[in-house]
């Protein structure tokens, strides 16, 4: 006999079915469950990274609003959108709870997702993106910026010449390490759900879940190092990012 979904399980996946029904999730697009941030004093229950860092955090039937002001406070911060998903029962508390540009969805008795408050999107400090890349990757993009000596660096003084790159580019790294890391994973969770639907499929998504042979979740195998692109530095068109220089398109 099949065992009932648990409330968390079926609310996770009435989200992510969301997010494809309104095609949030591309080819570009990865998602990510039970991502941890801020050292790890935070897990976010779904993550989706495609052109924005998005936050879900779940409050099903069978949990508790005590430690939603905290985690509205830290993934305020760390994500570019943030939304808050409930049971109906907790509607009302969550309203009272969430600041503006905070996003709020409410499951309804039939299973599906009603979106009461629209997320705001919120520029990224350059210390929360900094914050959301491994040494390996701050080590990538210092590198794809000229930088040379910093293999042996702590992370502290990787963090401090990673700051002195402009906001917007620390963003896009930081997007495109996160796709980067969880990518295989990402894909893994899409050709099970394809068979067996979102729910079955969550375990795929988890960081204990099955993958594919030869990936790994820090760096997909399908991933390689590009080679050194000769672009110069004071470029006023260079963007950036983890996988090298790449020139931004000039509006005209």
């Amino acid at each position: 006999m099949q065992t009932e979904a648990r409330p968390e399980a079926r609310l996770k996946a009435a989200v992510i079915d969301r997010l494809f029904s309104s095609a949030h999730v591309d080819q570009d697009s990865v998602l990510i469950s039970e991502m941890v941030v801020e050292n790890w004093a935070r897990r976010a229950d779904v993550v989706l990274a495609n052109g924005k860092l998005w936050a879900f955090e779940i409050k099903s039937e069978l949990d508790s609003l005590a430690r939603l002001p905290g985690q509205i406070e830290v993934f305020s911060r760390s994500f570019e959108k943030f939304v808050v998903v409930v049971a109906a029962k907790f509607e009302d508390a969550a309203r009272n709870l969430i600041p503006e540009g905070v996003g709020l969805w409410v499951e309804m008795a039939d299973g599906s997702l009603r979106e009461r408050a629209r997320p705001k999107i919120n520029i990224l400090s350059k210390s929360a993106a900094i914050r959301m890349m491994t040494a390996s990757e701050l080590r990538r993009l210092l590198a794809c910026n000229g930088s040379a000596g910093i293999a042996a660096l702590p992370r502290s003084e990787l963090e401090r010449l990673a700051s002195y790159l402009p906001s917007p580019d620390l963003a896009n790294a930081a997007r495109d390490a996160i796709k980067r890391r969880h990518r295989a994973r990402h894909a893994n969770f899409c050709d099970a759900r394809s068979t067996t639907g979102t729910l079955s499929a969550l375990t795929s998504l988890s960081r204990h879940g099955s993958h594919r042979p030869g990936a790994t979740s820090e760096q997909p195998s399908m991933c390689m190092p590009l080679p050194p692109v000769a672009v110069p530095v004071d470029h006023p068109a260079m963007v950036i990012a983890p996988a090298g220089p790449v020139l931004r398109r000039i509006k005209r």
